[in-house]
């Protein structure tokens, strides 16, 4: 199974202070790794394809195979069947495990009121199908 290098830098959309302020700290130090695309999670077992905006590559192919496969995962990952779309209402608390899921944000709440915290827990490096281990190879 292919490898793939994943970076968590990224870039602003929003011109907003608060947005650039966070995006000034979400991109403060690049994150790279290499790991297997497909994933055991860690508690339930069950394969995960970990790929999402910030693979970049794949180990092993050039990069125009690179850039077709990991968009072929990627419209597997967001096809209908194997997505949600949560119709919010008032008192709706969402989470979602990232080491299994996707998440995408769209903007369609108008002027209703939205708190957005993010919680990154520290735990276990990925493990890839077979059991290997995540690689470091930029930031800690």
């Amino acid at each position: 199974m292919q490898g793939c290098t994943a970076s968590r830098a990224a870039s602003p959309d929003v011109n907003d202070a608060g947005t650039v302020a966070y995006r000034k700290l979400f991109t403060a130090q690049v994150i790279e790794s290499e790991h297997a695309v497909v994933q055991r999670h860690p508690i339930t077992g069950e394969l995960v394809l970990l790929v999402g905006h910030f693979a970049k590559r794949l180990v092993g192919l050039n990069a125009a195979e690179s850039s077709q496969l990991l968009a072929q995962l990627q419209s597997h990952i967001t096809t209908l069947e194997n997505t949600v779309r949560w119709r919010w209402t008032q008192g709706d608390v969402a989470i979602w495990d990232n080491r299994a899921t996707q998440h995408y944000a769209i903007n369609d709440y108008g002027d209703q009121h939205r708190v957005v915290r993010r919680v990154t827990v520290v735990g276990e490096a990925a493990v890839g199908w077979d059991g290997s281990a995540s690689v470091q190879l930029a930031g800690n």
